[in-house]
């Protein structure tokens, strides 16, 4: 019986594809193996116990295999439980499958208008059986803890039958990977050695869990999960990375016994989708990033013949695509704004769940986009919708970061300066030094702060809780400026106040004003997505000029501007100067280290530079081209992000706390 016919579907057993004129599916071997025992058996009611002895012979019987394997048979066959067509539930006996047998054509006169009132009737059942619009529950008011564990949890990766989680426990090198019965609240930890693990993945039949262990290299494996005792067993590493490294946060384990990831290559951060044949443990490319884009989650779709992909496209831009596994030709679905932390399929197959850093959104393949409210301050990864479509399990992440000062003459001796329990960074130092502005997330809001001899004042409430790119002070230092993605905002620390500069073009960052003109100094992306600008952004006309020369990527430019108001800036290994005709020249490279960090006064240039060792200050001279360290430092996970404009004191942000908890939103 490798074909049959169910309704308007044609069932092809052999390949697993269950077919109508306007779709066509491709479900999982062991879902095929239960259409077709109920078909064997159509018009019968048959018991979840005879069902599982015939498609899952020799195993302990879970009746969550079965329940699973028929949501999805009633999905692939359009229908809905509470008005099935074909599979019916019989409460405490099992289902049945209720097919018409052909009957021969026999001729019948009817009547023209008893023809009509059945056309009618016919199209009413099947608006009411059919939607034009799946539903899809998009109000959810309570936010409960999955585990009561004080430890750190992450990487939650929900099992295909909805019934278990499998995440990580702990914390960097003392990790270890955790099952959850969903149902039961049972948890059982599965390995035992202590490492660092993350970017988990279940098998499609739920019998095995693949996951990166990171130690002094990355490796790809998995391990086999019995269902009677939930322990682990048979690890099996398949692949040892070199020149690159996974960064998804899941892993999409196929059908086809392919593993899908996105890996980064470690020398130039270039990044790719890629797929391993676990049978004969080669990996394949099978999409690269282009121009300056950078991949950063994928999702299988339920149907296993597209890949979601979520790549950062420019500043504040985060691009969502679907690529065709068949015919690699990707459709671009949507363009989002404040960072993409997780990506996932909703059970009907025709939306996505996009956790967007403090949000969620769910995004369908016409590319319309829908928030899903509800109170969070925290940064929200790997969102999942439960089996049924009720429920989004999640990992909420809460950060600590503060700002400390260090001195030149005392480089490693630290003065906490700003301690709060949320996120403060991007202090900037003001014209003279004495005092500096910085950003705040108290309380889910995105702020600016003064600090001045010891004292934080709060200087813009930002009502509308805007991102926000960069701040710069005035040559006066009376006024502070930022921006948002359209606005410019300019402060004013006297008054207290503050005035919106509206503007027609999308994010850019703030660097540094202008000695003798009414213009900012900005970083900005190109139309062409491709192609990075230092650009001046004129206070006056409200125009933006990009300058001639590029990088390879934004986060690589360090900025700066002399007295004359020449420009000068960075990539990686070289800084360029934009001289008084507007001309590039290069008048400095590294010889090994990485630039961050750029200041020009005078006839002094100093550069910042890092490598995993720590950092190092130099000072070249315009005149002589000489060049000598005046400040050297571990940075312990410290980050430096500003130093006094006499280099004589340097501000750092903590290492990040973070706190994971594993929750349900419902």
């Amino acid at each position: 019986m490798g074909r049959f016919v169910i309704g308007e579907f044609a069932i092809d057993v052999s390949r697993c594809k269950i077919s109508s004129a306007d779709t066509e599916q491709v479900v999982e071997p062991k879902v095929m193996d239960v259409l077709q025992y109920m078909y064997s058996h159509r018009g019968s009611v048959v018991s979840q116990e005879q069902i599982f002895s015939a498609v899952w012979p020799n195993a302990t019987f879970s009746p969550s295999y079965v329940q699973r394997c028929i949501a999805l048979l009633r999905k692939a066959l359009g229908e809905d439980s509470k008005n099935p067509r074909y599979i019916i539930t019989h409460p405490k006996r099992g289902y049945s499958l209720e097919v018409a047998e052909p009957q021969p054509n026999k001729p019948k006169r009817i009547y023209l208008s008893a023809l009509v009132i059945l056309m009618i009737t016919l199209g009413g059942i099947a608006s009411w059986l059919y939607p034009d619009t799946p539903q899809v529950k998009t109000r959810f008011t309570k936010l409960m803890p999955i585990s009561s564990s004080e430890e750190n949890e992450s990487s939650i990766s929900l099992s295909h039958n909805g019934e278990y989680i499998a995440f990580v426990r702990g914390d960097k090198s003392k990790q270890a990977i955790w099952l959850k019965n969903l149902r039961s609240g049972k948890e059982v930890k599965l390995t035992q050695k202590q490492s660092t693990y993350h970017s988990l993945g279940w098998s499609s039949d739920d019998s095995e869990i693949a996951f990166v262990n990171q130690d002094d290299t990355q490796t790809l494996g998995y391990f086999t999960l019995d269902k009677l005792t939930l322990q682990s067993a048979n690890y099996r590493t398949i692949y040892t990375f070199k020149d690159f490294k996974i960064t998804s946060q899941q892993l999409e384990w196929a059908n086809n016994n392919h593993i899908y990831f996105i890996e980064k290559r470690q020398s130039d951060n270039h990044t790719q989708l890629s797929t391993i044949d676990l049978t004969t443990q080669e990996k394949r490319v099978i999409k690269e990033a282009a121009g300056q884009d950078w991949m950063m989650l994928h999702a299988l779709s339920p149907s296993q013949k597209s890949i979601a992909l979520a790549s950062e496209s420019g500043q504040n831009q985060y691009r969502i695509d679907l690529f065709d596994l068949e015919t690699s030709l990707t459709k671009t679905l949507a363009t989002v704004e404040d960072g993409v932390q997780g990506l996932s399929w909703h059970p009907n197959a025709q939306q996505l769940l996009i956790s967007n850093k403090h949000q969620l959104q769910l995004l369908n393949l016409q590319g319309q986009l829908t928030k899903l409210a509800f109170n969070n301050y925290h940064i929200i990864r790997d969102a999942h919708f439960s089996l049924s479509g009720n429920d989004i399990l999640m990992e909420l992440v809460k950060v600590d970061v503060d700002i400390i000062r260090s001195t030149r003459q005392e480089p490693t001796q630290f003065e906490t300066l700003v301690d709060t329990s949320s996120v403060d960074f991007l202090p900037v130092y003001s014209p003279d030094s004495s005092k500096f502005v910085f950003e705040s997330h108290r309380f889910g809001t995105k702020q600016l702060f003064l600090y001045e001899n010891g004292t934080q004042t709060l200087i813009f409430s930002n009502p509308n809780n805007e991102e926000l790119f960069g701040i710069v002070w005035s040559k006066d230092a009376e006024e502070v400026i930022t921006a948002s993605k359209n606005t410019l905002f300019r402060i004013n620390l006297k008054e207290q106040s503050f005035d919106r500069i509206p503007h027609s073009y999308h994010s850019f960052y703030l660097r540094e004003m202008y000695h003798h003109e009414a213009a900012i100094l900005v970083s900005y992306r190109a139309a062409d997505g491709v192609t990075f600008h230092p650009a001046k952004f004129d206070l006056e006309t409200l125009e933006l000029t990009p300058y001639t020369g590029s990088g390879k990527r934004l986060a690589c430019y360090a900025m700066d501007i002399d007295e004359q108001d020449l420009v000068y800036f960075s990539n990686e290994k070289q800084v360029f100067r934009l001289n008084e005709k507007n001309e590039l020249e290069i008048i400095w490279k590294s010889p090994a280290k990485e630039i961050i960090g750029l200041a020009v006064h005078e006839s002094v240039m100093t550069v910042t530079l890092a490598d995993k060792d720590g950092y190092e200050m130099n000072e070249i001279e315009f005149k002589t081209g000489s060049s000598k360290a005046i400040f050297k430092g571990n940075d312990d996970g410290k980050m430096l992000i500003n130093a006094s404009h006499d280099f004589q004191q340097f501000l750092y942000l903590t290492v990040p706390k973070r706190i994971r908890t594993l929750v349900r939103l419902n």
